[in-house]
């Protein structure tokens, strides 16, 4: 079934926000799967598995612990929100003659929306790879990807390079205005973001 990118983000919200994301973070959750369904990335199956994985986690755990070179989690593996969202916070602290090296990451697919808002306020070209990929975030908030669909969803990655680039190679993607959503997929968002509605009062019962 297709859905307005106005409902996949609102209802992405809610349920990130259920799994136990701050109200912010759930926002930005959001925020970033709309950019990659706007961009004809199928994301909203990795994004129910990613909140699936991280449902009740110690949010603290999963984010960067000190923005130095590799950036990595006390838990062992990031949360790609969590880390864009510090990646957006020190967009203008990347140092343009190296690399910054991002560790352990879940879904390295929802860090692009990041780096799209990093270019533009940068106003520079963001390159992101991990194996079998590479995106270029350009600063007119176009994308271009180099690789296969298949490693372009990988749900973990050892190791994912961050540096700006003039790069501008790559397929660009298309732009969209609705999503595919699974039932599957529904029920499981529509399950979480339950959790955020308050209890009916005794009244209306």
């Amino acid at each position: 079934m297709t859905y307005s990118l106005n409902e996949v983000e609102a209802l992405a919200k809610k349920a990130a926000r259920g799994a136990g994301m701050s109200w912010g973070l759930a926002e930005d959750a959001g925020k970033a799967l709309r950019t990659l369904l706007e961009h004809g990335v199928d994301a909203v199956g990795p994004f129910t598995r990613l909140l699936t994985a991280n449902d009740g986690a110690d949010h603290a755990a999963i984010a960067p612990r000190a923005i130095n070179s590799p950036w990595t989690a006390p838990g062992g593996i990031l949360c790609p929100v969590a880390t864009g969202t510090c990646l957006s916070d020190h967009a203008h602290d990347l140092d343009p003659d190296k690399e910054t090296t991002i560790g352990h990451t879940a879904f390295p697919v929802f860090l692009i929306p990041f780096a799209l808002a990093v270019a533009r306020a940068r106003a520079q070209t963001i390159t992101l790879c991990w194996p079998g990929t590479t995106a270029h975030a350009l600063t007119d908030g176009t994308l271009r990807i180099d690789g296969s669909d298949a490693a372009f969803l990988i749900p973990e990655t050892d190791s994912i390079q961050c540096r700006v680039s003039a790069t501008l190679s790559g397929r660009p993607t298309p732009h969209m205005t609705r999503a595919n959503m699974t039932d599957e997929d529904a029920a499981c968002l529509n399950g979480l973001a339950h959790r955020t509605y308050a209890p009916a009062p005794e009244e209306s019962r």
